[in-house]
């Protein structure tokens, strides 16, 4: 095959992936795919998302900008579209030339005249498949409704009904060549074999997996035994003096009561899920292989937000403990150093790093900046803080902020106690130090670098303190 006049990009992306799952981060699902990827690329350590839900981290990653200066901020009307005029990566490399391509989960929710999907070589929405799931559920005897719980949420207008998806696996029972998420990776591989060898391309493979609902082919399903499995930290504490937005998140509400004996398959499927998503992501890289792109090519591989899977007694995200924000991000191009990556990093540092790796400028007014420097060279010096937010699940509710040092973690929540971590000693977060007489010095100087990344980013919620 004749060289592309330009080095192309290929994005792969899990929904809900918890990094501690993934072979490159000690995880138990097997991850040929990622773990070939790390042993050619740059690991990142301590890479944030923006924020633990879908439809506001999502734009974060396209545009380098925080949710509460994009505008998405939760799920809802008046809630989850971004700004208009928003300029997205994937346009930029389409107006720059590349044949573009996105399958599988958006979750970018722009004005309409901003949307620009039609435009691209390539596009297909992906969605969760909740249908089939039921379908399955039915079929072992349960009710396609066990896939959800009815819980509460608070919202901006007071507390309303809710429900959520909570961790009830199944079977797929159909041919894998038929699940979603092979279909997702199977259209981006075509796109790729088809695309003219002189024309660079920008790939993004964006699966449903491991996100809910637990639907998992064979072999993969029984890839894990439940029986080997341990509870995560923080399972069965007590959580009734933790913070409002903690005891009622939403994954805790759901799941509230389960047992280990009903936790252990879940998991166990979870990484079944993992394991699968994976093979899929390594249809996409036999493709590149295949057409010569490989090489030459910038490969990322990362998902939205994390998972907390038990740990804290909850499930899903919609917290900012390090399960559900501390995230995998894996780099390999032309250039980049194998080997460790610690620094302290963030979603919003994705869109202006690969456009600079591209040789083009970052996206208007980003927030974030390029990891170019330390992926080109792991000793390079960089910031000493990174950040989050949340601003609840559904029209709002809860809005908290943390902002992340080499050793602690601080977070803010609007209204409530605030929590204080030395991750350095209790990585896990079940000491919460807000309150420790000897740590008040450390409370007042992370409460400063929150509150001026707040004021200099346009924060919408104002530090009570």
């Amino acid at each position: 095959m004749s060289q592309v006049a330009r080095r192309s990009l290929v994005v792969l992306l899990c929904d809900q992936l918890q990094r501690n799952a993934i072979g490159p981060y000690g995880g138990p699902a097997p991850t040929p795919t990622f773990d070939r990827l790390a042993e050619e690329g740059a690991v990142f350590d301590r890479y944030y998302c923006a924020t633990p839900l879908c439809i506001p981290t999502r734009p974060s990653m396209m545009n380098g900008r925080w949710p509460h200066a994009h505008g998405a901020t939760s799920f809802g009307k008046g809630y989850q579209t971004i700004e208009a005029g928003s300029e997205l990566l994937i346009d930029r490399l389409h107006d720059a030339g590349y044949l573009v391509a996105y399958d599988g989960i958006w979750h970018i929710d722009r004005p309409a005249e901003d949307d620009r999907t039609g435009e691209y070589a390539h596009f297909q929405q992906g969605r969760f498949p909740y249908e089939q799931h039921g379908e399955e559920l039915v079929a072992l005897g349960m009710s396609a409704d066990d896939q959800r719980a009815n819980v509460y949420t608070t919202t901006d207008a007071g507390v309303e009904p809710a429900q959520i998806s909570v961790p009830v696996p199944a079977t797929w029972t159909r041919p894998a060549d038929e699940h979603p998420d092979m279909l997702h990776a199977e259209r981006v591989a075509r796109f790729i074999r088809e695309a003219p060898a002189d024309r660079p391309i920008a790939a993004w493979c964006s699966l449903a997996g491991p996100h809910p609902p637990l639907l998992v082919p064979e072999p993969w399903m029984s890839l894990i035994d439940p029986e080997k499995l341990e509870p995560p930290p923080g399972f069965g504490m007590d959580r009734s003096e933790l913070p409002k937005g903690v005891r009622e998140a939403p994954g805790a509400l759901g799941t509230l009561g389960w047992e280990w004996e009903r936790w252990a398959p879940a998991i166990a499927a979870y990484y079944g899920y993992v394991a699968f998503v994976d093979h899929c992501h390594g249809m996409v890289l036999a493709a590149l292989e295949e057409t010569g792109r490989f090489d030459d090519s910038i490969i990322v591989a990362s998902t939205d937000h994390g998972e907390m899977l038990g740990s804290h007694g909850i499930y899903q995200k919609m917290v900012l403990y390090e399960r559900s924000i501390n995230i995998p991000l894996i780099m390999r191009a032309p250039g980049v150093e194998p080997g460790r990556r610690a620094h302290l990093t963030s979603q919003t540092d994705l869109a202006p790093t690969l456009l600079d790796l591209l040789g083009m400028e970052p996206p208007a007014r980003v927030q974030g900046e390029s990891m170019a420097p330390i992926l080109h060279d792991p000793h390079t010096e960089w910031r000493g803080h990174t950040f989050a937010e949340y601003n609840g699940w559904k029209s709002g509710g809860f809005r908290m902020r943390t902002v992340i040092g080499e050793r602690w973690k601080y977070v803010y929540h609007d209204g409530d106690s605030d929590q204080l971590f030395d991750l350095g000693h209790d990585p896990d977060e079940l000491q919460n130090l807000i309150d420790d007489p000897g740590s008040q010095d450390i409370v007042r100087e992370m409460r400063a670098v929150l509150a001026t990344w707040m004021r200099e980013t346009g924060d919408v919620l104002a530090p009570e303190w």
